[in-house]
């Protein structure tokens, strides 16, 4: 390989530096990916350009999380929280958790059951450093990546409220939304992405449409929203649901 090839800074390459840094990568492409920042000057410019990117997301998050933390101390009385009393409660409490979610999930094929099995979050976009006026949107898609759902729709909603008609926004709102448990909110953005029937997502957003309805037990809507859809994944989840 010529050190010297000009990398070619493409989605693929982007989701290959954000496995890399998130280290999802296994041992063997470990091995490969850091013999390849030795070749190629250029590919180890761009991964630390992303590794700086991250850097800088967290360090921001950790400020934050001090800030919190300091605030918590100042303001929360001490709690003798090893007390047999609140343990004996605490342990009551995980084991009525616990008896009700199996309920739940050994009810059959229950709408609950088929969400549980089906649900996977899109694994996003690259977090490249884009114009100033999408580096918003990639902040928020850093921690996204990183699951921490919560900081990434306070970045999104703020852009969302700027401009509603961005269909990318749009759609993983609902899906961060729905990774972070709240299918109403979800279902309200998705189903304000699926008008958008130009979208590059459109289809993956009837498919989490589809799920957040099956997280609030619709499954009559589920059913009608998976009915026109022409993916694999919907016509799968179609068949499980009409089982239900």
């Amino acid at each position: 390989m010529d050190p010297n090839n000009k990398i070619q800074n493409n989605q693929e390459t982007q989701e290959l530096i954000d496995a890399y840094l998130l280290n999802t990568l296994d041992a063997d492409a470990q091995t490969e990916f850091k013999e390849r920042m030795k070749l190629f000057p250029d590919f180890r410019a761009l991964v630390l350009e992303q590794e700086a990117l991250i850097r800088g997301v967290e360090e921001h998050n950790l400020k934050n999380s001090f800030g919190d933390f300091h605030a918590e101390i100042v303001e929360v009385p001490e709690k003798n929280w090893l007390s047999p009393g609140w343990l004996a409660l605490a342990a009551s409490f995980l084991i009525l958790v616990s008896v009700s979610t199996w309920a739940i999930l050994s009810n059959g094929n229950s709408s609950q059951k088929v969400f549980a099995a089906n649900f996977k979050p899109d694994p996003g976009l690259p977090t490249t450093m884009g114009t100033s006026s999408n580096y918003e949107f990639y902040y928020g898609m850093v921690n996204y990546k990183r699951k921490e759902y919560a900081e990434a729709i306070l970045h999104w909603e703020t852009l969302y409220a700027a401009n509603p008609e961005n269909d990318t926004l749009v759609y993983f709102l609902g899906v961060a939304n729905l990774a972070k448990g709240n299918a109403r909110q979800a279902e309200k953005y998705l189903q304000s992405a699926k008008e958008k029937t130009e979208s590059t997502f459109y289809e993956d957003t009837q498919y989490y449409l589809a799920l957040a309805f099956l997280k609030e037990n619709k499954i009559k809507e589920a059913k009608a929203v998976l009915a026109k859809s022409t993916s694999q994944t919907s016509i799968k989840l179609l068949k499980e649901v009409k089982a239900l």
